[in-house]
This record gives structure tokens, sequence and C-alpha cells, in this order.
């Protein structure tokens, strides 16, 4: 039974990491998205995700979806620079559970996504129109109906989407 789950898990990384690289590769004009150290955010130090392979998935993850995201919400002509310094997803292993239960995220309201990132958006000529930091957090996100339910890390996406959807207008493109 763990081999096929484990299969499954392994086929779904693989077929996300397959759309996120189609995705990055048509939406990378709008935005450009870096990292300080994920190494040392808050989530992916873990021991569930500290090898550099898993830590690779998510930040080409979320790269995808901020260009995604700048595509929908940005001017033409504007360029997004992000750079993300901590990022804390979505609930939280629970270890004290037992073995089968290490790996497994549990999704409870005391452990909301949180992101901090620092922003500058760019006009046409390179002038700055808008830049800021900005701590992101979402505390009721088990409330929210996100959807589709299959989604990898889909509540820590939603909080990009509701930061991009409320911090730029929308695109008239």
């Amino acid at each position: 039974m763990k081999t096929y789950l484990q299969l499954f898990v392994l086929a779904g990384l693989s077929a996300s990491t397959f759309l996120s690289a189609a995705e990055s590769t048509t939406a990378s004009s709008r935005a450009s998205v870096s990292y300080d150290s994920p190494d040392k955010f808050t989530d992916f130090k873990s021991e569930n995700l500290s090898n550099d392979k898993d830590i690779a998935y998510l930040c080409d993850l979320f790269t995808a979806h901020v260009e995604k995201l700048a595509e929908q919400y940005l001017p033409t002509g504007t360029h997004l620079e992000v750079r993300f310094k901590d990022i804390d997803l979505a609930g939280d292993f629970e270890p004290q559970r037992g073995p089968r239960a290490d790996n497994i995220r549990f999704m409870r309201d005391i452990y909301p996504p949180r992101m901090t990132l620092e922003f500058r958006l760019l006009g046409p000529e390179g002038k700055v129109l808008a830049e800021g930091e900005r701590k992101l957090s979402q505390p009721y996100y088990t409330w929210m109906s996100v959807q589709p339910m299959n989604e990898p890390f889909r509540y820590d996406r939603q909080l990009l989407t509701d930061w991009m959807r409320s911090e730029f207008k929308r695109a008239k493109s």
C-alpha cells in the first residue's frame, strides 16, 4: 500500500513540475522571482523538506505561479520583481502522531500560510511604479474553498493570488 502511495505522489509531482515548466516559459516576460536563502525558510528547513530537490520544486512552483499571476494582473509593459524572504507553508507536520503520520502535513487554523516578500513594479521605461515589503498571512485558510482541491500547495498559492489581486490592478489586454 505504501508503494502505491509513493508512486501516486511521485506521479503527481512529475506532472505538476511539467505543468509548472510549461507555464514558466510562457509567462516569464512580466515577472522575475528570486529567493533569499530558501534553505533557511521556515518550512524549507524542516526534516521533511530538507533536500535540494524538494526546495527546488517549491521554488519552481511559486515562481511559475507568480509569473502566471503577473500575466493576469499586471498591465502590459510592466515588469514585477519579487524576492521571497521567508515562506511558512500552510499546515504542519505532527510527528507525535506516530511513524505513519510523520510526513503528513496537517491543515489546522494554528498553522496558517505565511510569506514575507519584497517587490518592485517597474514601468515600461524601467521607472519604479510601486515597491515595498509585504508580510502575507491567511489565518482562516481552512475556511476557504480553494479550487481545484487536488492542486499542490493550493492554500499557499491562493495567498499569493489574493495578494496580487489586491496589490495590482487587473491587466487590460
